[in-house]
Formats: C-alpha cells, sequence, structure tokens
C-alpha cells in the first residue's frame, strides 16, 4: 500500500487501530503515538512531507491555509484528507472508519501530494 496516514488530535487512536486491523498492509499512525501532537501546523507539515504522509484532520480551518502557504512558498504537502464535522459528527467513529476504508480501497495505490480530500 503507497498511502501514508497520520490520524490528527481530534481523532481517536482507536481509528488507527482500526484501520490497520482492517489494513495489516496500512502504515497508519495516530498523532497521539507520537510526540508530534505539540507541533505547530507548518512544522507538521514539513515533517509530514519528509515522511510522505498524509494528515486526516479535523482542522478545516488553519491546514488549508498552511497547504496554501507551503505552496505559494514553492514547496508541497504530502497531501490532507479532511473529516468535516458537519458532515460527519466528531463522535461518529465508525463512519469516519467506514469512510476512511473506502479511501484507502480507492485511493490506496494513489501519490498523494498536494492533493486534499473531503470525507
Amino acid at each position: 500500500m503507497k498511502i501514508k496516514l497520520l490520524l490528527d488530535v481530534h481523532i481517536s487512536p482507536e481509528v488507527a487501530a482500526a484501520l490497520r486491523r482492517q489494513f495489516p498492509e496500512l502504515d497508519v499512525k495516530s498523532i497521539h503515538d507520537t510526540d508530534w501532537a505539540a507541533l505547530a501546523d507548518e512544522v507538521l507539515l514539513e515533517l509530514l512531507d519528509h515522511e510522505d504522509r498524509v494528515l486526516v484532520t479535523r482542522d478545516v480551518n488553519t491546514v488549508p491555509l498552511h497547504c496554501k502557504a507551503r505552496l505559494a512558498a514553492g514547496k508541497t504537502f504530502a497531501g490532507v484528507i479532511y473529516a468535516d464535522s458537519k458532515k460527519l459528527r466528531q463522535t461518529d467513529q465508525r463512519g469516519l472508519i467506514r469512510r476512511l476504508a473506502e479511501v484507502v480501497k480507492k485511493h490506496g495505490q494513489e501519490d498523494f501530494t498536494c492533493r486534499s480530500g473531503w470525507l
């Protein structure tokens, strides 16, 4: 599987565990299992770009601005998948897992560099 994911602070580590059970070959981390949770968005996007790891986040306010700023500066970002709270309640963990599983099945072999998608 080509795609690698990092689930941001507002997403339970249980989502990562469920995805690993469903897709044993998927490289998925919860930010809660790393020491990255306190990093500023700009620093996190730089780190993820070097790791080719797509960010899965509910932050639809600031992350898009940081991605645009990276592109304007001639930089790339590894990709972002937005889990919009209006469409997918924060308490709907099963729905989040189901939608992420669909993304992995449909786009798991694709390069996500400088791409964004919505769940």
